[in-house]
């Protein structure tokens, strides 16, 4: 490691940079980084004249990685569970639950084992879909948000530059991105990739067109996203994918083109050229023939052409088996095309805002390693599920039997069943296309893991001083307690301010700044606290701490009398304390189906602290009986009732002991007051799982 030559001015201009939250000066960041000096050329940026955008808030990427190298936001990873065998360091695919910047500041850092020396620079493919869309644009009802558009425009982009920059550092050397947006902020994004990635490493904008049923509007009809595609540098995978022919293509090679006619080099070629394929092929391999060059070439033999840069795919049926009724859900075959033209098997595959998972789905079909992200925890089970059932779910490249048939000229939805059909609509005749029954994907799913990412960005807490009075009250009630100092006077040790069935609790004083910068909960710590007791300190001795600041779990330290303390360590998320600095506003796990994505630009935190339930059978479903939650409102206060309830994951095949296969999302808004829920089709074996609105979840519960 090299050795960082500060002097103490530079030291004394780092930590006042720190204090007040803002950028250290350019010149420092050479010194701080001498491996990476040339990345912070500012002048060398400038002259490279690259058109950028300029908007309140915007950070220098020196400033962004300079960050987590500090430390500031990295989440440490913790495995929550893992399904399937592996073999000792074996990769096991990943779904990690939690926010993905800090994921991203990990791996960048790559000093946790879960991840290091794993992902960073080898990551062969990134898929991202970020929040900025309307449910109606997926088949909705009109209006009905999917996303949240609470962020502004100006931080919406640097949320996502932010991600971008760390994102780069992942991808190999031949590594390219895929990102998609639709015509809403499509446009900023390929200034800022530009920036990020090199206005020449762009290869493509890729236009996503489906089919909809159209309807009245004050303007065109949208029926396109856009999917920007770069490569990190001028090596880079692209493998020829291969699209269907349609039947009118077909039918003008049937009216007499040349069908011995080859590909010509250095000449671009008609639109619709019949070829031989040997001849392409070597032609392709000797580097004759750029197959960006010629993206629209029919293969007679085989019906299939390369595919070009406009993707026809429709939606997901309403029927198919592959819908989920996830907001938001792509159809696998989109992804299909993707991971197939940017990577090889074995190759590995991010897509950090997770959703329903289509991305690991198929990743995990075609042979790819894989690690998607998330913060909802309706996600994390719904991805769970996915890849836990991947085996009966449809093989990739197959049609289902109740798929719609459609004209090739007018879209009109085809019915007939003999051997052409006729379009009702323009009278085309239209081939008759076989269709088949569901072919399932028939493998087993690799082994992966549901990971934590915790720890979070503190960055914004500088000011937590002023607040201590309120912010001690807070974490206390964070656990269920309130504050009783004159009981806690006895102890006469600093900072215990209530009792936990009459034991002291402390509360880490952050407000501190040499606590919130400097010293950590250790061995030595907890050591010193038992030294200052005396021998007044035996039993139980809690400390509510942000996790950030503990390297320690549950530890036992004899006294200066030889009996045992046992000092129980309480962590959260260092969100809550950004939370706490935003005015107490927390966020809450979704309670709707219709804000199910909100949690993508969350600020929101959880624990594994227990909630508890019990429910019965009833006519017509169940009833939810007992719920309890140790969360608090805005106002510090207890939910009454169901209130604090955010949604109930049902397994109807549970089995205790064995992993939890949501089949359904009960959320908040559908449980009436009395806890009656209306549900078909209950089973013998029904397990479920409470989420409550800071995320928290109970262990599973057999319903009785």
């Amino acid at each position: 490691m090299v050795k960082l030559n500060l002097t103490e001015e530079d030291k004394a201009g780092l930590i006042e940079a720190i204090n007040k939250g803002v950028e250290p000066k350019p010149d420092l960041l050479p010194k701080l980084f001498p491996g990476m000096a040339e990345k912070f050329d500012v002048q060398a940026l400038d002259r490279a004249k690259i058109p950028t955008l300029e908007y309140a808030g915007k950070r220098s990427k020196a400033a962004i990685l300079a960050e987590a190298h500090a430390g500031i936001g990295a989440a440490p990873l913790q495995t929550v569970r893992c399904l399937g065998e592996t073999k000792k360091n074996e990769w096991k695919n990943m779904i990690v639950q939690g926010d993905n910047l800090q994921f991203l500041k990990t791996c960048y850092r790559n000093g946790d084992p879960l991840i290091k020396d794993k992902v960073k620079g080898k990551v062969k493919l990134i898929y991202i879909d970020p929040p900025f869309a309307v449910k109606s644009d997926f088949g909705g009802k009109e209006g009905e948000r999917s996303y949240s558009d609470k962020v502004d425009n100006a931080e919406f982009i640097e949320s996502l530059r932010e991600r971008l920059i760390y994102l780069r550092e992942l991808l190999s050397d031949d590594g390219s991105i895929y990102l998609h947006l639709d015509q809403k902020m499509s446009h900023y994004a390929k200034v800022i990739m530009d920036e990020l990635f090199g206005k020449d490493n762009f290869l493509n904008e890729v236009v996503w067109y489906y089919r909809r049923w159209t309807a009245g509007s004050s303007s065109y009809q949208h029926m396109h996203d856009s999917l920007l595609f770069y490569s990190k540098g001028k090596d880079f995978v692209l493998n020829p994918v291969f699209v269907e022919t349609t039947v009118g293509q077909k039918k003008k090679h049937e009216k007499g083109w040349d069908r011995n006619s080859v590909l010509i080099e250095g000449k671009r070629q008609p639109q619709l050229l019949v070829y031989n394929q040997s001849k392409v092929d070597t032609a392709i391999r000797e580097g004759r023939i750029n197959i960006k060059e010629y993206a629209r070439i029919v293969t007679v033999n085989t019906g299939e052409t390369i595919a070009p840069d406009v993707w026809e795919i429709n939606f997901i049926n309403s029927q198919a088996k592959e819908r989920l009724d996830y907001p938001t859900q792509k159809p696998e075959a989109l992804l299909e095309r993707i991971i197939l033209a940017s990577s090889n098997p074995d190759d590995l595959v991010i897509d950090i805002f997770g959703g329903s998972g289509t991305a690991a789905a198929v990743a995990e079909k075609l042979g790819r390693r894989w690690i998607t992200c998330d913060f909802g925890k309706h996600a994390i089970y719904t991805i769970q599920k996915r890849i836990l059932n991947v085996s009966i779910s449809k093989k990739l490249g197959t049609k289902e039997i109740d798929e719609e048939t459609r004209c090739d000229e007018c879209s009109s939805v085809i019915k007939e069943s003999s051997n052409y059909k006729k379009c009702n609509v323009c009278n085309s005749i239209i081939e008759k296309e076989s269709k088949s029954v569901k072919v399932k994907y028939n493998k087993q799913p690799k082994s992966f893991c549901v990971i934590s990412s915790g720890a979070y960005d503190f960055s914004h807490v500088m000011d937590l001083r002023k607040h201590k009075e309120t912010y001690i009250d807070f974490v206390l009630g964070l656990f269920g307690l309130v504050r009783d100092e004159e009981k806690a006077k006895k102890y006469r040790l600093a900072n215990i301010y209530a009792l936990w069935d009459n034991h002291p609790v402390e509360v880490y004083p952050v407000w501190d700044d040499q606590f919130l910068k400097q010293v950590k909960i250790d061995a030595n710590y907890l050591r010193g606290i038992a030294t200052q007791a005396g021998g007044r300190l035996k039993g139980e001795y809690y400390i509510i701490t942000p996790e950030s600041c503990t390297n320690v779990g549950d530890t036992t330290i004899k006294n200066q009398e030889g009996r045992d303390i046992h000092f129980l360590i309480k962590p959260f998320p260092y969100k809550v304390l950004e939370d706490i600095s935003r005015n107490f506003v927390l966020c809450e796990q979704p309670s709707s189906q219709a804000n199910v994505n909100n949690l993508i630009t969350s600020t929101a935190f959880y624990f594994n602290d227990d909630v508890k339930i019990k429910a019965k059978r009833c006519a017509k479903g169940f009833k939810l009986c007992k719920f309890e939650t140790k969360i608090l409102d805005k106002e510090g206060k207890k939910f009454p009732g169901f209130s604090g309830l955010a949604m109930l994951l049902i397994d109807l095949d549970y089995e205790p002991g064995k992993p939890f296969d949501m089949d359904k999302t009960i959320f908040a808004t559908d449980i009436a007051e009395d806890g009656k829920v209306i549900f078909d089709g209950l089973t013998k074996s029904v397990g479920i799982i409470a989420i409550d609105r800071h995320g928290n979840e109970s262990k599973p519960y057999n319903l009785e």
